[in-house]
């Protein structure tokens, strides 16, 4: 466990190289501090008209192995996802990379009942070769944030980030809201 003044992180959990080698911690298992559930709620507040009623289901905290890929593609079972990045910029060894790729492909409404990720790979055949699909690639930039539907396909861009230092990997917060759209 980790403690600090005011929060404790009851949980958090590794994942290996084959799963894109980073360690999360999650909102239902600890990672629930007045802050983050407060830029929640009003990033929700400011932009009704994109999370019109969706309020937050998730919360999740990534820090990446500077080894390792990231995440590979999938979708997340919420209407609206938030990516927030926190590492500071010169940590990131190419600007033009590190962030998320979003492509112009949804999860079949199908997929929504078993999870986008883990359905058997139905979903998945749909774009397993990616290579020219339609997408849009946001580099990575500390403070910056990546709003969009979460039924879209994703995933993290190629990472380059100093190797060595801890406290410069690549962090991001996700913020999930609402049920998926059908």
């Amino acid at each position: 466990m980790l403690h600090s003044k005011k929060y404790l992180l009851h949980r958090y959990e590794t994942k290996s190289p084959l799963m894109g080698g980073y360690v999360g911690a999650y909102g239902h298992e600890g990672l629930n501090a007045p802050p983050l559930l407060a830029l929640a709620e009003e990033l929700r507040l400011a932009l009704p008209q994109v999370f019109q009623d969706h309020r937050l289901r998730f919360l999740w905290a990534y820090k990446y192995d500077t080894e390792f890929e990231g995440i590979g593609v999938h979708a997340d079972r919420a209407a609206v996802n938030v990516n927030l990045w926190i590492t500071p910029d010169d940590a990131n060894l190419d600007p033009t990379r590190g962030g998320l790729v979003v492509y112009a492909a949804a999860a079949p409404p199908a997929s929504q009942a078993n999870g986008y990720s883990n359905d058997g790979g139905a979903g998945l055949h749909q774009v397993a070769s990616m290579e020219g699909m339609p997408n849009v690639t946001v580099p990575y930039r500390a403070n910056r944030m990546v709003l969009f539907n979460s039924s879209l396909y994703h995933r993290t861009d190629a990472l380059r980030f100093k190797p060595g230092n801890y406290t410069r990997r690549r962090i991001n917060l996700t913020f999930l809201y609402g049920i998926p759209y059908s």
